[in-house]
């Protein structure tokens, strides 16, 4: 919820909040929150800094792939937030690693790449065409130029580029090829006998001395689990959101003080020649197409010709309209003090170089309060609910510092109500508990063992939680007497299986004394017979055995491999593996495509691990996991 509340706050509001909840932080020993360079840094990568902020978006896009993993929905069981961000900052680190190793390498994303890249995004589509128009609205709705987003998906094309190139180098030799279609497709001729356990059932082979030794060598067996009852606060949101109530003359003083929050921006069309380039011969042509304006050339025919952006050049070099903050700061700097169509002097930045022109300008202006009163209304209540999740928040932590042997003075000055969880351990729980985060708080020590209040922890859905442990049961050995009966059990079920075992291993010696092993299988009940089995047949067989089959060496010419492995609960098969046919007439053209594919990955893989490896051991690296937390 705190990340929520600093996303959410700007201005004068901001500052507020920074001196508000600085007195927490301090009280808990977390001055340098805010300062110094340290927070701000994730990691360094051959003097290339990586920020905090990037590892916390890294770590909620895996976040976001992990929900749709599951439906849309996350368990805390599976969700280890530390663990999500290291992996994210070491996301980041070989991004780095690749890029740098890329700029090295000289590797580029030509222009028309790029656009073909866009292009042939569905997103970015109507009735299965490009379209400009969606494309200038779905990223102005997300606040990105398109300066940043075609840069972004460059990088993203070096980097696929330099990644095939490595996975390129596995080559796969087709005598492998060969073999695995071989192994793969192969054909196993068996047959079996199993001996069940339930046919030797010996209850009465399992005296008390066998009993009690089985209980003394294996108490974690008979250990209850621990867990804990907790009492707790909760500070949630939306149950403050929604009593909010603001009136009228509320509402339009709120839209007479932000009147300019609510202008619609200044807009400008702007047309721009783009020489990629950043060289002398960039400057060089640049200059050149800015004598040839000056002569009176025109600014469209220039940049249809010239222009080396594939998404403008064809329209004359039209950007459209643009507001602050759409492109590159330099870009926009220029863009917002060129007076009306006087065309600029070549402008350098790191995409190359341009030339500008401002063709119309449309002044802001304040929209009408009843066009706009659904909007101020909605943000005056989401600041007021934000500035009582402050005031609350800062009771809730304080107080719960203050009197850490009870959550009574918080619940009474919040206004919460102090809730009771049911019983939880460190690994499972309902309710509340079924956030990792609460149970890792009420099992720490200083909770636990101490009897203090908790941290306040921040939940998913962005409410807060402040707990203290009501009640303990440590782990604990049962009596043997309880568990009396569960030992005798679970020792005639083994004795079972080894008798089943040794009526097994018996067979097996016979069979492989027998001049003809088919005779003596005979002779000893039901067998399943020359069975044809493959690496996809295995539902209809016992648990177990395709694996055992396939394990066993291929039988020499006229002989068979006679074994046994344990299959299922405790059952025990004899078995008799009669031949192996590898299968060459079954491997046709795309099953030999299919597997060449699939070694191919497997090598193109490894090459790219090894390459990545090598790039981090010989890059200076410095990495700051506190940075995170």
């Amino acid at each position: 919820m705190l990340q929520a509340i600093r996303d959410r706050a700007s201005g004068w509001l901001a500052y507020v909040i920074i001196g508000l909840i600085t007195i927490p932080f301090a009280l808990w020993g977390l001055g340098e929150y805010f300062g110094g360079a340290g927070p701000l840094v994730a990691a360094e990568v051959n003097g290339t800094d990586i920020a905090v902020r990037d590892v916390h978006q890294e770590a909620r896009a895996q976040r976001d792939e992990m929900a749709r993993m599951f439906g849309g929905e996350i368990s805390d069981d599976v969700l280890d937030e530390q663990g999500i961000r290291l992996q994210a900052m070491e996301t980041l680190i070989r991004q780095e690693l690749l890029r740098q190793a890329a700029d090295s390498a000289g590797f580029k994303a030509a222009g028309d790449s790029v656009l073909r890249e866009i292009r042939g995004m569905p997103v970015f589509q109507e009735e299965g065409r490009f379209s400009r128009e969606r494309y200038s609205q779905l990223l102005n709705a997300q606040r990105i130029s398109p300066a940043d987003f075609e840069q972004d998906i460059a990088r993203s094309i070096v980097m696929s580029q330099i990644q095939r190139g490595i996975q390129a180098t596995g080559v796969v030799p087709e005598a492998l090829v060969a073999d695995y279609s071989r192994l793969r497709n192969q054909t196993r001729v068996a047959s079996w006998k199993v001996f069940a356990a339930d046919e030797f059932d010996r209850p009465d082979v399992v005296d008390d001395d066998a009993i009690r030794d089985y209980y003394d060598a294996n108490p974690e067996d008979f250990t209850t689990t621990e867990r804990v009852r907790v009492s707790y606060l909760r500070l949630d949101p939306e149950g403050l959101e929604a009593g909010v109530d603001v009136t009228e003359d509320q509402v339009r003083e709120h839209y007479r003080v932000n009147r300019s929050r609510y202008e619609e921006p200044e807009l400008r069309e702007v047309r721009q020649i783009r020489i990629q380039d950043t060289d002398e011969d960039g400057e060089a042509r640049i200059r050149e197409l800015r004598s040839r304006l000056d002569d009176g050339e025109d600014f469209g025919d220039l940049a249809e010709e010239y222009s080396e952006d594939s998404l403008t050049a064809d329209r004359g070099g039209s950007l459209g309209e643009v507001a602050r903050g759409d492109l590159d700061s330099t870009l926009e700097t220029v863009i917002f003090t060129l007076p009306k169509d006087l065309i600029s002097q070549p402008v350098r930045t790191d995409r190359g170089w341009f030339i500008l022109e401002v063709t119309s300008i449309q002044e802001s202006r304040a929209q009408p309060f009843e066009d706009v009163r659904e909007e101020v209304e909605q943000d005056l209540r989401d600041r007021t609910a934000e500035q009582m999740q402050i005031d609350a928040l800062d009771d809730l932590m304080a107080l719960a510092i203050e009197f850490p042997d009870t959550l009574e003075p918080a619940a009474d000055a919040t206004g919460l109500e102090v809730q009771t969880s049911d019983w939880f351990s460190r690994g499972s729980g309902d309710g509340i508990a079924r956030h990792r985060s609460i149970r890792d708080a009420a099992f720490d020590p200083r909770v636990l063992e101490d009897g203090n209040n908790s941290d306040a922890i921040d939940l998913q859905d962005r409410s807060t939680v402040i707990l203290r442990v009501d009640e303990h049961e440590p782990a604990e050995v049962r009596p043997l007497a309880e568990v009396e009966d569960e030992i005798r059990e679970r020792l005639q079920r083994q004795a079972a299986a080894d008798a089943a075992r040794e009526a097994g291993e018996a067979l097996i010696e016979r069979l492989r004394e027998a001049d003809d092993w088919t005779a003596e299988a005979g002779e000893n009940g039901e067998w399943s017979r020359s069975v044809e089995i493959t690496r996809e047949r295995a539902a209809d067989l016992p648990t177990g055995l395709q694996d055992h089959l396939f394990r066993l060496a291929a039988p020499g010419e006229g002989a068979v491999e006679i074994a046994g492995a344990r299959v299922g609960e405790g059952d025990f098969a004899v078995t008799v593996l009669e031949a192996v046919r590898m299968g060459e007439d079954a491997v046709d053209a795309a099953a030999r495509q299919q597997a060449r594919d699939q070694i191919g990955n497997a090598y193109g893989s490894a090459e790219f691990r090894s390459y990545l490896a090598w790039l981090e051991e010989e890059a200076e690296i410095k990495r700051f996991p506190d940075a995170l937390d």
